[in-house]
């Protein structure tokens, strides 16, 4: 069967099966003809068992490891469960933390001695030390969500331009393979497609990269209702230091930086809700 009746028999959608071929947990034939994919009832049973594993919050490595026979179900489903429990461990700290400043007012909470708390149960590695794994995965993914660089040349002819992305690869050491040449040429990147374009600005000439299929890509040991939480709270973040960079800049210009303190302050007590509103959605 093809894609659609894929689709349609597994509940998953085809830029998701499409983003399991790419991780390696999918292998399905190509007709000799056409070269569309064609998935057998194996491929479908693979399918159906990647969705059950992935509800269950199993890491993508770890359904790989037991799909190809790493590690036995029990094996793989015991070591599910202890990552269960040590998530259950954290949001338990993430409670008692609550319980502790729910009837303190914004006026009256210590955020020094909030802050110290936190760090301490970071020691533990309790729930805010995972939520700064989770924001440095995400920061990361963004970034390669989209990126840009400036080349040597004009890349006014399909050739430079693939030179010129070579080029880049190698000085980056990325895994970069052309697939399609010309003026907006398509390539991979550790299997991941992209397409990439040319633009002229203020710096002078910039190419411009992207992930073909962006709402296919999660980052390793992350769910993808987690990834989804992380980068609404980083775009959120983002907006908001930018914001804070003005503010700044706008006091600093008329001699009163020490007012400054209290968006900073503002600032921190609203991250702090963000991560307290992720874990406990978790």
């Amino acid at each position: 069967m093809g894609i659609r009746e894929a689709e349609e028999a597994t509940g998953i959608s085809r830029q998701n099966i499409r983003f399991y071929e790419k991780q390696g947990l999918l292998h399905p034939a190509r007709n000799k003809r056409n070269s569309y994919r064609e998935y057998s009832d194996e491929d479908i049973l693979r399918l159906k068992q990647i969705r059950l594993f992935r509800k269950l919050g199993m890491p993508l490595d770890e359904i790989r490891r037991l799909l190809e026979g790493d590690v036995d179900l029990m094996q793989a489903l015991e070591e599910q469960e202890r990552r269960l429990a040590v998530e259950a461990e954290h949001l338990k700290a993430s409670r008692q933390f609550i319980k502790k400043i729910h009837d303190t007012s914004l006026e009256e909470m210590d955020v020094d001695r909030c802050l110290q708390s936190m760090e301490e149960e970071e020691k533990r590695g309790a729930v805010f030390g995972k939520f700064a794994e989770d924001y440095k995965k995400t920061a990361l993914a963004e970034t390669k969500r989209s990126f840009g660089f400036h080349p040597d040349t004009m890349c006014g002819k399909p050739e430079e331009f693939t030179l010129e992305l070579c080029k880049y690869a190698n000085e980056n050491d990325l895994n970069l393979v052309i697939t399609k040449e010309g003026m907006n040429p398509e390539f991979t990147i550790d299997g991941i497609e992209y397409t990439a374009y040319r633009f002229s600005g203020r710096y002078g000439i910039t190419i411009g990269c992207e992930m073909k299929h962006p709402e296919d890509y999660i980052p390793a040991d992350m769910s993808e209702d987690r990834y989804n939480r992380v980068r609404r709270i980083y775009r959120i973040v983002n907006v908001c230091f930018f914001l804070l960079i003005i503010v700044g800049g706008v006091y600093s210009w008329k001699g009163n930086a020490g007012a400054l303190i209290i968006p900073l302050l503002a600032f921190a007590v609203y991250i702090g809700i963000l991560i307290r509103w992720h874990q406990k959605n978790r």
